[in-house]
């Protein structure tokens, strides 16, 4: 048992390395050096008692062994717990991905920090953080290492962080709402009840409820991403149309900051099957900062276009640009590149991580060029899926 043990920690402090090096020299070195320090108890020691719950599990992810953390977090009697499927205690948020994780260990492939919900037989809720990876032992059975790291209470202060935005965005939509009829109602008045400064006043206070609405628009979003409540609904949508509606709801500051706006349009893939909702948010975000960000008497490209078996959106203009140093964090939520910081201050932070989540959903990927003060581009790649005859005649 000791010698098996020692294989197992063997084996594991292999994986946790190759992960971090990749020079296969240096690391036999540190295994040779680690095992002439170290004895078969301390491994035994380290199984047993370690804060990391860890389970041995055979190729058809029956239990062989748990330590004391394993147990405590399973929820199991000591006794009880060998014999357990430990993927019959496991959940995944889409049931389909659990099935995906038992295919990669039994094809042999490593699992890393994968987040799974433990199934406890006194239904608490639980968390953990899942590792897996396989080996042969010196019977040439093949057989798993399995680290659950418990995660439970940083993923409830999670979800209720999310929650708590998602409630807060429904019941900040009422009073924001009855403020803008209110506004609105004024501003139907006869134009000898209001003066000059009056009128300016309420212009000011309807900019101020449409920036408040767009933010809590955005918190909204947010919370349904994190939540995983947000779910595709396919329909045909004809693109130039949603490209045309999204530019006349920009008109105003295009019109103010006299830019040029090109754009091309591939006729040939203008009907396409996908949620509106989702490319909508797409493609307004993408185009507003592309008219916030662009110098006065700019130019924005915008536009579609067919590319093997992808729809491509392309958004590109010749503004400020994004800082080298603040590229890698530009898709992180609540996060603004520093120039934009500076030169205009009314921003989130949030366009560009809805824009990356809403494409996760979809199913693409979103890659962007840009060079400081020259321009940026974003190209937005889609899988292409063209409606059937009788699809394009319904109404979209």
């Amino acid at each position: 048992m000791m010698t098996f043990l020692c294989s197992v920690f063997v084996a594991k402090n292999t994986f946790d390395l190759a992960k971090v090096s990749g020079n296969t020299e240096e690391l036999k070195r540190a295994l040779s050096s680690e095992l002439e320090v170290s004895s078969e108890e301390l491994y035994i020691q380290l199984y047993k008692n370690s804060p990391v719950p860890y389970i041995l599990i055979d190729h058809e992810s029956h239990v062989q062994s748990a330590n004391v953390a394993a147990v405590r977090m399973l929820g199991v009697a000591k006794t009880k717990v060998e014999g357990i499927n430990i993927f019959g205690r496991l959940q995944c948020e889409e049931s389909s991905h659990l099935d995906f994780l038992v295919e990669k260990f039994r094809s042999g492939v490593a699992i890393s920090d994968e987040i799974v919900g433990v199934k406890r037989a006194d239904k608490k809720e639980a968390w953990g953080l899942l590792s897996l990876f396989g080996f042969v032992n010196a019977n040439g059975e093949k057989i798993g290492l399995l680290t659950l790291v418990d995660i439970t209470k940083q993923k409830k202060a999670e979800d209720a962080k999310s929650e708590f935005v998602s409630l807060a965005s429904h019941q900040l939509r009422t009073p924001i709402a009855g403020m803008k009829w209110s506004a609105e109602l004024l501003q139907m008045d006869g134009p000898e009840t209001l003066s000059d400064r009056q009128k300016k006043y309420i212009d000011r206070l309807l900019i101020s409820i449409r920036r408040m609405a767009i933010l809590v628009d955005d918190f909204l979003r947010v919370s349904r991403f994190e939540l995983g409540t947000f779910q595709a609904e396919y329909e045909t949508v004809e693109l130039s149309k949603l490209f045309e509606d999204i530019m006349t709801e920009q008109a105003v500051r295009v019109d103010q900051k006299k830019l040029e706006v090109k754009t091309f349009f591939d006729k040939s893939v203008d009907k396409i099957i996908t949620d509106p909702n989702l490319i909508r948010m797409i493609i307004t975000n993408l185009y507003t900062n592309a008219t916030k960000y662009t110098r006065e008497k700019g130019t924005i490209h915008l536009g579609f276009g067919r590319k093997d078996d992808n729809i491509v959106i392309t958004v590109a203009d010749n503004g400020m640009g994004i800082p080298a140093a603040d590229q890698e964090g530009i898709f992180t939520k609540l996060f603004r590149a520093s120039n934009a910081v500076r030169d205009v201050p009314d921003g989130t932070g949030l366009g560009l991580y809805i824009v990356r989540e809403a494409i996760a959903v979809l199913k693409g990927n979103v890659s962007f060029t840009t060079v400081e003060n020259i321009g940026t581009t974003f190209e937005v790649v889609l899988p292409l899926e063209l409606p059937t005859e009788e699809q394009t005649t319904q109404p979209t």
